[in-house]
């Protein structure tokens, strides 16, 4: 009697099954691996979000004269500052004794920024966005007497 080559049934069942099961375990672990990533990149974007708005408020106070009581609409307390900041002409150079007005605050859980520019200041006004789902935001004064 001559010996046939090949796989019995089962044994082509157990290769299937431990290839169904590495199959598996890859899986899970590229699925845990994506989820890391996800995770890590939100936390990036959060983190970068809040570095450009804290960014953008130290621009803003390095260039202030004082914290302004209020403007525009806009006073000064926990959640909002007002800064006066020298304007500017068109080739950068401060107008003596003309300001413009920075205002940041909170809208719910949106943080914005408003510049409010002297007519005579090339400094665009406008209000720009600079985060969102902003939670605990204080603004805390050494002295509550702005000038």
């Amino acid at each position: 009697m001559r010996k046939q080559h090949g796989f019995t049934l089962i044994e082509l069942l157990v290769v299937i099954v431990m290839i169904a099961a590495l199959m598996l375990v890859l899986v899970n672990l590229f699925l845990g691996q994506n989820r890391i990533y996800k995770t890590q990149t939100a936390e990036l974007n959060v983190t970068s979000a809040a570095r450009t708005a804290l960014d953008d408020i130290d621009f803003f106070v390095r260039s202030a004269d004082i914290v302004a009581n209020s403007h525009g609409g806009y006073s000064t307390g926990a959640q909002v500052l007002v800064l006066q900041i020298p304007s500017i002409d068109a080739s950068s150079q401060i107008i003596p004794a003309t300001y413009d007005y920075v205002a940041f605050y909170l809208s719910g859980t949106d943080f914005f920024r408003q510049i409010f520019a002297n007519g005579s200041s090339t400094r665009p006004s406008g209000t720009k966005l600079l985060g969102r789902n902003v939670t605990g935001l204080a603004f805390t004064y050494n002295n509550m007497n702005y000038a």
